[in-house]
C-alpha cells in the first residue's frame, strides 16, 4: 500500500520543480514592475521558495520500504499455518487422572495417605464424548477424571480396550466437543513433521514438534506390533495424547519413549487406534479378525533355497482348516509377499496388516509358489475365538 502511495506522489516532484520555478520568476517580474512592493514580495517568496523546497526535498527522498526477502515471507506463512493447526487440534487433547482404589478421598489425597493417581493424555475421537489413550494409563485405576483444555473436568466410562495392542477407550457425557480426525497412517512417510501433544509432568497443553524417525519399528520388548518412531519430545504423562501431522490429524497415539535416550520416542499408527476404537464402540470389544495362517520369517538361507531375491515378504508354514486363507487357496510354503497391494517387509509386517483390517474386508494378497505368481483374494473374517 505504502509503495503505491509513493508511486501516486512521483509525479509531483516535477510540479514542485515547475511551482519553484514559476514562483521564482513571478517574484522578479512583481519586483521590477512594483519597487516599492519589493519587501513584501521578499517575504512571499521566501516562504513560497521554502514551501516548495521542503515539499521537492520530501518527495525526492521518499522511498518504498525494504521488501522482505521471498524466505522470511514463506516462513512467516509456515509459523501462522502452524499456530492456526495446533489452536484447532489442542480442544482434542485431554487430561486424564487415573485414580487408584482409595483415592477418590481428596483429602486422603492431600495428605497422601493412599496411592497417589498417575497422570495421561488422550484425544477426544467423537462429539458425543468417547476418547482414546493408552491402556496402561488406566491399566491400574478404578476410575478416571478427564479434563478438557476449557477446564471442564468430568468422570470416564472404561468402554474397552485391547491390551496387545495398549489402546483403551474412554467416553464422557459432555458436550461442545471438538474430535481430532484420523488420518490413515498407511501414507505416514520418513521425515514428514510432526506435532505431539499432551500433559507431560501435569503440565497443560503442552506441543512438541519433529519429524517421523521411522516407521514399522519395533522395540526390543514388543515384537507384536509396529510403532512410528518419532524424534518429537515425549516424556511422562504423554502418553495417550496424539501424535498429529500438519493438517492436525491423528496419525498415531504417543506410547512410550526408550529410557535414557534423547529423541527416541514411539507412536501407536491410528490405523490400528481406529480399527481398536471403531470395533469397542460397535460391539463392546475388540474384535480381532481372522486371516488362518501360521508363518516363518524368511532368512537369508531360506531365500537362497527358494530362489528369492531378497528376504522380504511371510512364508506360510500351516494353513489352518477351513479358515479365510484355506478357502482362498493359500498353501504351506507359499510365500505372500504383499497384502492389499502393500509389499510385506517380513511376517510381521503380515500380522500388523491383518490386524488393522475390518473382519468382513475382502484383501488381496500377491504370493510366491514354486516360482511363480500368483494373486489371491481373501475375505478377512471374524477370530473363531472371539
Amino acid at each position: 500500500m505504502f509503495a503505491r502511495a509513493v508511486d501516486k506522489l512521483r509525479p509531483l516532484r516535477w510540479r514542485a520543480h515547475f511551482l519553484l520555478s514559476a514562483s521564482l520568476r513571478l517574484a522578479f517580474v512583481l519586483i521590477k514592475t512594483f519597487p516599492e512592493m519589493k519587501s513584501l514580495f521578499r517575504f512571499l517568496v521566501f516562504a513560497c521558495v521554502l514551501a516548495t523546497g521542503v515539499a521537492v526535498l520530501f518527495i525526492w527522498r521518499m522511498q518504498p520500504p525494504v521488501a522482505l526477502p521471498q524466505s522470511s515471507l514463506s516462513l512467516e506463512a509456515l509459523d501462522r499455518e502452524f499456530t492456526r493447526v495446533i489452536a484447532e487440534t489442542i480442544p482434542s487433547v485431554v487430561s486424564i487422572t487415573a485414580l487408584p482404589a482409595g483415592v477418590s478421598d481428596p483429602l486422603a489425597r492431600m495428605w497422601q495417605q493412599a496411592p497417589q493417581p498417575s497422570l495421561g493424555s488422550g484425544a477426544l475421537v467423537s462429539e458425543d464424548g468417547f476418547l482414546v489413550t493408552n491402556f496402561h494409563v488406566v491399566a491400574q485405576a478404578s476410575a478416571a477424571e478427564i479434563q478438557l483444555s476449557d477446564g471442564r473436568i468430568y468422570p470416564a466410562k472404561f468402554i474397552g480396550a485391547d491390551v496387545a495392542s495398549d489402546v483403551a477407550v474412554l467416553k464422557i457425557d459432555a458436550k461442545n466437543l471438538s474430535p481430532i480426525v484420523f488420518a490413515d497412517s498407511e501414507n505416514v512417510r520418513v521425515g514428514q513433521i510432526v506435532f505431539a501433544i499432551g500433559n507431560p509432568l501435569g503440565l497443560q497443553e503442552t506441543v512438541t514438534h519433529g519429524i517421523i524417525s521411522g516407521v514399522g519399528r519395533r522395540t526390543l520388548f514388543e515384537d507384536t506390533k509396529e510403532f512410528f518412531q518419532t524424534d518429537a519430545a515425549i516424556n511422562p504423562g504423554n502418553s495417550g495424547g496424539p501424535l498429529v501431522d500438519i493438517h492436525g490429524r491423528l496419525i498415531g497415539l504417543n506410547n512410550h519413549i526408550v529410557q535414557q535416550s534423547e529423541g527416541i520416542g514411539f507412536a501407536i499408527p491410528s490405523n490400528l487406534v481406529r480399527r481398536v476404537y471403531e470395533s469397542i464402540r460397535e460391539h463392546g470389544r475388540y474384535i480381532r479378525p481372522f486371516f488362518g495362517v501360521q508363518m516363518w520369517p524368511i532368512t537369508p538361507e531360506i531365500a537362497r533355497q527358494l530362489q528369492l531375491s531378497d528376504t522380504r515378504g511371510a512364508l506360510v508354514r500351516e494353513v489352518i482348516t477351513g479358515s479365510p486363507a484355506a478357502r482362498a487357496g493359500v498353501r504351506p510354503s507359499d510365500v505372500i509377499l504383499s497384502y492389499n497391494g502393500r509389499l510385506l517387509s517380513d511376517w510381521s509386517d503380515l500380522r500388523n496388516r491383518i490386524a488393522e483390517t475390518e473382519p468382513g474386508k475382502v484383501v488381496e494378497i500377491a504370493i510366491k509358489r514354486e516360482g511363480q505368481n500368483l494373486t489371491l483374494k481373501v475375505p478377512i473374517e471374524m477370530q473363531p475365538s472371539e
